[in-house]
């Protein structure tokens, strides 16, 4: 018999934090929400699939709501555009990042690493 309080998870919990995060919301205010915190969460979408699953279109709706609020914005919609740059770039970084790449061509060939002792200072006298 498993010790240790009882599971707060709830199968409904799947469709009401995909509502929630629907107008931008965090997976953490949804925690918040139902009185867990951010790591029961987590720990949630590892024993449920379901779970999991509704977590990830839970950020996904909640980039959509940030995509579509700066698309607004940029048509010329009142609205903060670095907040949508910050959900975007967190909610669906693999669309939204700032990207640096740095790519090397040719060949790089080390023939010999040589170090030499020239003296030794003596630092006492």
């Amino acid at each position: 018999m498993p010790g240790g309080r009882p599971s707060l998870y709830d199968p409904a919990y799947c469709a009401a934090i995909v509502e929630h995060c629907k107008d931008g919301a965090s997976i953490t205010s949804f925690a918040a929400e139902i009185g867990v915190c951010r790591e029961t969460i987590t720990e949630w979408g590892g024993v449920h699939p379901e779970f999991s699953l509704a977590v990830k279109r839970a950020k996904s709706a909640a980039a959509a709501w940030y995509d579509k609020t700066a698309r607004g914005i940029a048509g010329g919609a009142n609205g903060n555009a670095t907040l949508c740059i910050f959900g975007l770039k967190n909610f669906a970084p693999e669309d939204f990042r700032d990207v640096q790449e740095t790519k090397h061509s040719g060949e790089v060939t080390v023939h010999k690493i040589e170090r030499t002792f020239v003296g030794i200072i003596d630092t006492d006298g």
